[in-house]
């Protein structure tokens, strides 16, 4: 049974549950089985949050093994060192290089750096999408651009995804974060 799984996290805020939604909604209309569970219990106070997608010929759990994720795709870095006991030899890695800062910590960048270098997986895009973000003109269309990459790594068609930010985002964001998507794919190649 070939089921490929994507492990999403982040913080409250951050996003997580709509690129979920559309990766789980492309998924679906390229003929999967699919299914996607969510945890964002505190997410409203910049707590973590999580999302599976795993889709395949027939899936029958949400959730992943932990060292099971093919793809993590990460909006920040503590919380990618957080899930990474989910990550294996064979996964690839999608990060957004930043920090939220955590209120009353002291958070040292360089030994989270470090940490996330030392990873032993297949593939580790670690870049500052946020910045291709405010180059398009919007930082909220950071996890449309990573959506993009990732795509580039997923047995999907790019026509789902775009039929899936459609069913997804209202029409007024469309437009756009199909522009950002476009971005992502083509800054995939860099990572091919």
């Amino acid at each position: 049974m070939n089921i490929t799984s994507v492990l999403f996290v982040g913080v409250g805020g951050d996003g997580i549950i709509t690129a979920s939604n559309i990766v789980a909604q492309a998924c679906m209309l390229a003929g999967f089985d699919v299914k996607k569970s969510e945890i964002h219990g505190m997410s409203q106070r910049g707590g973590s949050v999580s999302a599976s997608v795993r889709f395949g010929d027939k899936v029958y759990s949400p959730t992943d093994k932990k060292g099971s994720v093919q793809f993590m795709f990460a909006t920040e870095k503590v919380e990618l060192l957080r899930w990474v006991e989910y990550l294996n030899p064979a996964s690839k890695v999608i990060a957004n290089d930043r920090i939220v800062p955590i209120i009353g910590q002291t958070i040292d960048e360089n030994k989270i750096d470090e940490m996330i270098q030392s990873l032993t997986v297949e593939k580790l895009i670690k870049r500052k999408f946020s910045e291709d973000a405010k180059k398009l003109g919007n930082p909220r269309l950071t996890n449309t651009i990573m959506l993009g990459v990732l795509s580039k790594f997923l047995p999907i068609d790019e026509k789902y995804f775009f039929e899936a930010i459609d069913d997804v985002l209202p029409e007024k964001l469309r437009t756009v974060n199909a522009t950002a998507f476009s971005y992502g794919v083509n800054l995939a190649k860099e990572y091919a």
